[in-house]
């Protein structure tokens, strides 16, 4: 009799394990705390500090922390509305550390946490006054303000919380601009959040061992260039490590040398590294010269693991040289906070679109889809985007049906009105980027300028115009190639040419980068700005031209219009003031003095020429050491020293003088 019970028992052991494994890694079930009993020494987190190696934080010091947490929110006034279960918070934390141990906090409690997309005052302000509370920012390793590690090693919280699994539950809200501009507040599930993440787990296997919830794997670590305050860098970035037991960095690789620096470091430790980024942080890497040095690895010897980004659809260029550079796939995800995932595809393979599974789509009447991911899950939600199927090959003998791809072709909504007439932007990109230098185009409105339209181009760093007349040539070649199909109303008459849109860390073309690409329209003082790159808070390197407009060429000289040597140090100086040295700017300090200036070339209209700043501290303070060049050369060099004790008169008053106003001379039709 015992033998025949025998196969039962071993089967009743399996499914005990299996449900184990699967409550392990579910956020309804406080999978992070289970995890934590089983492996309580095994890294949840890497911590990482500047000037310092990395360093592990295992899953009992991260409960700690959301212990102390708990503390924080017992210690509230007994009539504080942010005590009860359903309370809804304010979450904005700068590290994605910080943001998981007060999510996990709220989540325990049966709280709701609100996720601002940025920090400024009039946005956390605005949901403050809907919401019970907004929690202070975490110390850099996490604890809450005024609590040392030592002191909250050992606490718990005062009342242990007993919350009924339900995944019906709200989890957080998102914050999300939507496609009219209004601030949206998008709210999830715990089963939305759920279904998407084991789409995840099964499509792509972030390490292997992790199916067992007693024997965890620490092969793999996650590393983030987006922020987790939006759907995809949550999910992917700290949801997804969370819920499988894989550790996370403590905070973004924001630049291309913190990320080297990560990926070497943990590779060291035997680790491989799975990437969350954007187009606009891909876009960062290092030109094809220097590939290896993010990569840092033979082909056979790859640390990184794959490669996710989303936001906006990566340039095949960019996915190209991205797998070049990090020797790794590039798996880009197609959706949006209001949908979650809808599709995914790696360009080494095809340029169109897989649906995730899960994922229903259908293209007539119109572009829509439907998905577990969905507050409504059984209904189908229409996309901004155009869509259209793409043949496929019947499948031979034997073979699966495989899922029906699609090619997206640009949204259904960017129909504009000029002059009464109804003109496609989309359309007017299409045939731009049909032009053989066009990489990329962008086409906008210009409600300030009478709807005229606005094109910002991208193009090879070789076929950038380098001066007045290039430009110029450039710009009637584009507009012939639009007039055979538009008429001339829908031609663009403001043009930018960058190498690389300038996008936000979710991959957004933002209303403040289009605000800061056309400014010189309206403030004759600045140079055109089309782009900046930085290897870090204490560098930065402006791209600009110099507008036929700028009210500083006015009297220098009638026969043939320059910038002054002064207008450059001016700008050397703004520049400098955006730089921050272990916290600390020039702005804590005031001007000295100019050393080793230099003007070596002229500096004409139309030119092209990159502004590089860098912040130094050394035995007499501060220095602000710079360098403006372009295709002729170098025009001009030097140091502005700062320091915090001196009467001496700040740089701002000889720039101050009447060159600083504003001319409002009549903008030239191809601007």
């Amino acid at each position: 009799m015992s033998d025949a019970r025998q196969p039962a028992s071993r089967a009743t052991v399996r499914s005990t394990e299996q449900d184990a494994a699967q409550r392990a890694t579910s956020l309804i079930h406080q999978g992070w705390r289970q995890l934590a009993r089983l492996a309580p020494a095994a890294p949840a987190c890497w911590l990482a500090s500047p000037g310092q190696p990395l360093r592990p934080l295992s899953r009992a010091e991260l409960m700690a922390r959301v212990d102390a947490w708990h503390q924080w929110l017992d210690n509230l006034p007994a009539a504080h509305a942010g005590r009860r279960p359903g309370a809804r918070w304010v979450l904005f934390q700068p590290t994605a550390l910080g943001a998981c141990v007060q999510l996990l906090a709220l989540w325990e409690r049966g709280m709701l946490a609100v996720l601002p997309g940025d920090d400024r005052p009039e946005t956390l302000a605005r949901l403050a006054e809907s919401s019970d509370g907004k929690l202070p920012e975490t110390s850099a390793a996490g604890w809450p303000p005024e609590q040392s590690g030592a002191a909250s090693s050992t606490a718990a919280p005062n009342t242990l919380f007993e919350i009924t699994p339900d995944g019906a539950r709200l989890a957080l809200e998102l914050c999300t601009s939507g496609s009219t501009g209004e601030p949206l507040r998008i709210a999830k599930r715990f089963d939305q959040l759920e279904a998407e993440l084991a789409v995840h787990r099964a499509l792509w296997p972030l390490a292997s061992g992790t199916d067992s919830a007693s024997e965890p794997s620490t092969g793999a670590v996650s590393l983030s260039q987006v922020s987790h305050q939006h759907i995809y860098g949550l999910l992917v970035s700290l949801l997804r490590p969370l819920s499988e037991g894989v550790p996370f960095l403590s905070e973004a690789c924001h630049y291309p040398e913190q990320l080297a620096a990560a990926i070497a470091q943990l590779s060291g430790l035997g680790h491989r590294c799975q990437l969350v980024s954007s187009p606009a942080q891909l876009a960062r890497l290092p030109q094809a010269s220097d590939e290896s040095r993010v990569a840092g690895q033979a082909q056979d010897q790859a640390q990184v693991l794959r490669v996710f980004s989303s936001g906006a659809p990566l340039p095949a260029e960019a996915a190209r040289h991205a797998e070049n550079c990090l020797q790794a796939p590039v798996i880009e995800i197609y959706g949006s906070t209001e949908t979650g995932g809808i599709a995914h595809r790696r360009q080494h393979e095809t340029p169109h679109w897989t649906p995730l599974p899960e994922v229903e789509i259908r293209f007539s009447p119109a572009f829509a889809v439907r998905s577990p991911f969905l507050e409504q899950p059984n209904e189908w939600w229409q996309q901004a985007d155009n869509a259209a199927p793409v043949a496929t090959e019947p499948p031979s003998q034997g073979e699966q049906q495989a899922a029906p791809r699609f090619q997206l072709l640009g949204r259904s909504d960017r129909l504009v009105k000029l002059a009464g007439k109804r003109v496609s932007l989309s359309a007017v990109e299409r045939c731009l980027s049909a032009q053989a230098e066009v990489l990329e185009v962008r086409c906008l409105s210009m409600p300030t300028r009478d709807h005229r339209l606005g094109a910002v181009v991208v193009m090879d760093e070789s076929a950038l115009p380098q001066n007045h007349a290039s430009r110029r040539d450039l710009i009637a070649r584009l507009r012939r190639a639009l007039m055979p199909g538009f008429e001339r109303i829908a031609l663009p008459r403001y043009w930018r040419f960058v190498t690389r849109l300038p996008l936000n860390a979710q991959g957004k073309f933002t209303a403040d980068s289009i605000a800061r690409l056309f400014a010189d329209l309206d403030d004759h003082r600045l140079p055109r700005w089309l782009g900046e790159t930085s290897s870090g808070p204490q560098q930065l390197t402006l791209e600009a031209e110099v507008p036929d407009s700028l009210c500083y060429l006015e009297g220098h000289f009638a026969a043939q219009p320059l910038v002054p040597g002064v207008v450059m140090l001016k700008w050397a100086r703004d520049l400098g003031r955006r730089l921050r040295l272990a916290g600390v700017g020039v702005e804590e300090s005031r001007f000295q003095r100019l050393e080793r200036i230099k003007f070596s070339n002229l500096l004409l209209p139309g030119m092209r020429f990159t502004l590089a700043a860098t912040l130094v501290a050394d035995s007499h303070g501060l220095r602000v050491d710079f360098r403006l060049e372009s295709r002729a050369g170098l025009h001009a060099s030097g140091r502005l020293r700062y320091g915090a004790d001196t009467d001496d008169t700040p740089l701002s008053s000889p720039l101050s003088s009447p060159l600083s106003s504003p001319q409002t001379t009549p903008t030239p039709e191809a601007s």
